[in-house]
């Protein structure tokens, strides 16, 4: 029998909920949001598309019978406000990914990381610049080590809403890993760059589509094949969020009841990947406008040191003018 997820409540300390993380690859959050917010941002969607964009399309990874809803950061801003910018989250994002600028609140007295906006941003990529003798220069960069940072901050992945219907099939367990591969090698010791997070829309059951997790599965090799005995379902309350790490198994599980369940998805990703949904059409500029600050930022309108600017614009939002390029 496989041993259950670690559950935590929202005041655990981060440390205690890191080592279950790196441990286990996934973690439950109890209770981490009021049940009436789930109904809210169902409702958002809801109101904001139709019977067919809520069509799932029947394959391994999204088995017939389940609904699906993409774009989620583009119709629902209480999703983007209250979920994907939930402090605890950003918490625990900014404990995995270690970002040089981090997102989630700082208590008082700590100090935001010093602003590092003069090209080449040598203090942040670990970079000096090297005389080659000859009256030349050139740069040299060095690795961040195991401290961090990994990136220079995190955008959002994916989002999607996954309603499992009466008579799915189990979703193929899978890792976020995958999506990058070849080009990013399925290597269970270098740094993490992605984050999920499953928010229960409603009850999850082992009855009714519960996500599934491979305990300690982020730490085998990739040719390793789970055994039913050890998968474990996430059961958890509404409201409740089960945290997993990018080369954790897992996958959405089957109902055997007409309702299912309800799940609101989304991953953090080191702004040095490419995001797996594409934001800047889910999210045009119009409409990012209309979300917070850190609501635009999340989503992505914001560079790093040389990836993503645009002459012009601010580096810290993309939206403002500025002058953050290195041109």
């Amino acid at each position: 029998m496989a041993k259950s997820l670690e559950s935590f409540k929202a005041g655990a300390a981060i440390d205690d909920i890191v080592e279950a993380l790196n441990r286990d690859g996934g973690i439950i959050m109890l209770n981490l949001a009021p049940p009436e917010l789930m109904d809210e941002v169902y409702d958002e969607l809801l109101a904001n598309t139709s019977e067919h964009d809520r069509e799932a399309g029947g394959d391994i990874l999204w088995p017939a019978g389940n609904k699906t809803i993409g774009g989620l950061a583009g119709i629902s801003p209480t999703y983007v406000e209250r979920l994907v910018l939930h402090p605890k989250m950003l918490e625990i994002a900014d404990a995995i990914l270690k970002p040089h600028d981090p997102m989630s609140p700082r208590p008082p007295g700590v100090d935001v990381p010093e602003a590092d906006n003069v090209w080449p941003y040598t203090s942040f990529r670990r970079m000096e610049v090297v005389e080659d003798g000859d009256g030349g220069q050139q740069l040299r960069a060095h690795g961040t080590g195991d401290e961090g940072p990994y990136c220079h901050h995190y955008n959002l992945g994916a989002t999607v809403m996954l309603e499992v219907g009466r008579g799915s099939k189990n979703q193929c367990l899978h890792r976020e890993t995958t999506i990058y591969q070849p080009w990013v090698a399925h290597l269970p010791q270098i740094h993490e760059f992605i984050l999920s997070v499953n928010w229960a829309g409603s009850e999850f059951r082992s009855d009714n589509g519960a996500t599934r997790v491979v305990p300690g599965s982020n730490h085998w090799p990739e040719d390793r094949i789970a055994q039913p005995n050890e998968v474990v379902d996430a059961e958890m309350p509404k409201g409740s969020a089960v945290v997993w790490l990018s080369r954790a198994l897992h996958g959405a599980g089957a109902s055997e009841l007409d309702e299912g369940r309800r799940a609101f998805f989304a991953s953090y990703v080191a702004d040095w990947a490419r995001q797996e949904e594409n934001q800047y059409i889910a999210v045009p500029p119009d409409v990012a406008a209309k979300l917070s600050y850190e609501g635009q930022r999340i989503i992505g309108y914001r560079c790093g040191p040389s990836l993503g600017w645009v002459k012009g614009r601010d580096q810290e939002n993309l939206l403002r003018d500025g002058t953050s390029s290195p041109l």
